[in-house]
């Protein structure tokens, strides 16, 4: 089974709209393996990243979104 990815639309854009969008799309079992992705430059092991040698500008692909805990000062 191949892993496609796919962007959903302007409506659904924000992560917390997403997270909805899969909670939804879960339910029936049919997609059960949806994760939420961000659009970002690809780097390499170095950290640098990685230029396309026909454009030389930064390859842009979609990596693994992580929600950022944020701390309540009370």
């Amino acid at each position: 089974m191949g892993r496609t990815i796919r962007q959903l639309s302007p409506m659904f854009d924000a992560p917390q709209y997403a997270e909805q969008f899969i909670e939804l799309a879960r339910k029936p079992l049919r997609f059960r393996n949806m994760h939420i992705g961000a659009k970002s430059v690809m780097v390499d092991a170095k950290g640098e990243p990685i230029i396309k040698p026909k454009t030389k500008a930064p390859k842009v692909g979609f990596s693994e979104w992580t929600p950022v805990k944020v701390e309540r000062v009370a």
